[in-house]
């Protein structure tokens, strides 16, 4: 199960999708006195307390919690590779759909708060996850393949 290049990809694709719990996807300085008030799955947040919750980061939970899921899923399902293949592309377009709705969030706020965010490392996660569950199931499909392959031989 592990020792497959595609269950890496997928373990690898899971644990970065486990850093949105706990990392914040932007920082913004508001005011004259630089305050920093960072945005994270909490809700907006100022030295590591939670300032305001906000409705629209339910939806981001949703979609990293589903999306954990679904990686989750497709690496202890090997041995149904159709199926792994599909969770493979639901995946992609949850991993795509999230960081459209990051990307809104954040821009979101920025009007809000009147500050330019400076983003951090964590908001290119799902795109970096969208293309290791890629090469996930470009590695599914290959195996897919050569399973086909050796029936036809028989």
């Amino acid at each position: 199960m592990i020792q497959r290049i595609q269950s890496l990809y997928l373990l690898i694709s899971s644990i970065l999708l486990a850093f949105f719990f706990f990392m914040p996807y932007a920082n913004y300085t508001v005011g004259p006195q630089d305050v920093k008030i960072s945005l994270s799955a909490s809700g907006l947040g100022q030295d590591g307390s939670v300032v305001e919750n906000l409705p629209k980061l339910w939806a981001v939970l949703a979609l990293v919690i589903l999306s954990l899921a679904a990686t989750l899923a497709t690496i202890f399902l090997f041995k149904k590779r159709k199926l792994q293949a599909r969770l493979c592309i639901f995946n992609i377009v949850l991993l795509v759909g999230l960081q459209g709705l990051l990307f809104y969030i954040v821009k979101t706020m920025e009007g809000r708060l009147m500050a330019s965010p400076s983003y951090s490392l964590i908001f290119i996660f799902p795109l970096v996850c969208a293309i290791l569950t890629y090469l996930a199931y470009r590695a599914i499909a290959k195996d897919e393949a050569l399973i086909r392959s050796l029936d036809r031989l028989r």
